[in-house]
């Protein structure tokens, strides 16, 4: 007597209350088993709160991928996935995608999902986990309004970054259009420049920034243009004659689309942010820092400006006998402490000094004025004391007045120096934050 294998009964059983109305395949070859896919359901999170887009589950894409050689042995689109798939024996990922993951790109979300499951020789699996994708890139939307003040120019428009190269340009026309960008590792900032004519005069681009972007995330951008007689706290004065300026009131909100949201409860979860945020805590006993004043530590003294909050830097110029002479805004302040310096290091976050440009003036995105190594002279040419200019010193005077030029060359931009400097008595934190 001849008995069928159990795996070819299940099989067959499985097909027969399918109905057959899809491709299956029942005869193993050596060194191979199979997959029950009537039991590998997809599906994606779908927070319609805040994602318009039109994504058909049906167009998911499925790669069984071998997670030994990172192959991809079969694939199909979801919505014409065979009952029975046939594959070699080893451990393999069900990886589901939906779009292509573009740089930046109108109403192209990316969703991404995986399971993992054993195929066995002669066997047939049917225990797969399901496969919930969620949003894998960066959803931006951006409004641009004058609260029906008639201020605003049909040019206004707002070009956002996100990533190493993903840029688009958003205006009055776009409010309801939501653009995606790749998620690039590393790359954690978000920048909207707004740019237009408000009230007759044109402003040119106003850099805003966002740190700690992820993917996943759903950002909605604000920009609000207003007069003084209705400023909130936080608004931003771009231009006019006193009495009469123009503000810029930019906020932002932030939704995770990785996880369900029910549309009839409240946006518990979304947060709300300035887009000039100051750094650190909002307790009143907290300096803009974050620093506690309390404790003990040197001391940063700026001149003309307040730590943790963007100030705009201008080159104004002049010509003489000799040609043009270039003015910038200066830029000094003085670190103290009363045992001497033990670590002095400066870190740049900046849109336009790139890891080249830094390296083109020999510095670097990370630097120790400590032990400056191979950054001596680059940091010595821009008016940065060093090594035992530094070391145990009581008080070091910086005017960086000579950096701002470098700034300009390059045009605008938001840079960041977030410095961190300490003695035997404690660590201070503090951040420069320069616009132009």
């Amino acid at each position: 007597m001849k008995f069928k294998s159990l795996s070819y009964i299940l099989a067959a059983a499985s097909l027969a209350l399918a109905g057959c109305d899809k491709e299956a395949t029942f005869n193993m070859n050596p060194g191979e088993g199979q997959l029950n896919c009537r039991t590998l359901t997809v599906d994606y999170i779908n927070n319609t709160r805040a994602n318009s887009s039109d994504v058909e589950l049906g167009d998911f894409i499925v790669n069984f991928v071998n997670t030994a050689t990172n192959d991809t042995v079969r694939s199909f689109k979801y919505s014409e996935m065979p009952e029975i798939v046939s594959l070699p024996q080893g451990k393999y990922s069900a990886k589901a995608s939906y779009g292509d993951n573009p740089i930046a790109e109108w109403e192209a979300p990316y969703y991404l999902g995986d399971t993992d499951f054993a195929i066995n020789v002669g066997e047939i699996t049917d225990d797969v986990e399901p496969v919930e994708c969620v949003l894998s890139n960066i959803r931006v939307r951006v409004k641009i309004s004058d609260l029906n003040l008639g201020l605003l120019g049909d040019d206004a428009q707002v070009v956002v970054h996100a990533g190493k190269e993903g840029e688009l340009t958003y205006n009055l026309s776009t409010t309801n259009k939501a653009g995606y960008f790749r998620f690039v590792e590393n790359s954690h900032t978000l920048t909207a420049e707004f740019s237009g004519t408000v009230d007759g005069k044109y402003i040119n681009a106003l850099p805003l920034i966002f740190d700690n972007v992820e993917s996943g995330k759903a950002y909605d951008i604000n920009f609000n243009i207003n007069r003084p007689d209705n400023m909130e706290p936080g608004e931003i004065v771009v231009g006019g004659e006193p009495g009469s300026e123009i503000t810029v009131n930019a906020t932002i909100t932030i939704q995770d689309q990785t996880k369900e949201i029910d549309p009839n409860e409240p946006e518990d979860n979304i947060l709300v942010d300035d887009m000039r945020p100051v750094n650190g805590s909002d307790d009143p006993d907290k300096d803009p820092n974050g620093d506690d004043p309390s404790s003990k530590g040197p001391e940063i003294i700026p001149y003309g400006f307040e730590l943790g909050k963007a100030y705009h830097i201008v080159a104004d110029t002049t010509t003489d006998e000799n040609g043009e002479i270039q003015y910038v805004t200066p830029i000094k302040f003085t670190v103290t402490s009363e045992t001497g310096f033990t670590e002095f290091k400066i870190v740049i976050d900046s849109t336009t000094l790139t890891p080249d440009e830094l390296e083109g003036a020999n510095l670097a995105a990370n630097l120790d004025l400590i032990n400056p190594g191979e950054f001596k002279d680059g940091l010595s040419g821009l008016g940065f004391p060093v090594e035992n200019e530094v070391l145990n010193q009581k008080e070091c005077n910086f005017d960086i007045s000579g950096f701002i030029s470098l700034l300009n060359i390059l045009g605008p931009g938001v840079h960041k120096f977030h410095i961190t400097v300490s003695d035997t008595s404690g660590t201070t934190k503090g951040t420069i934050w320069l616009e132009n």
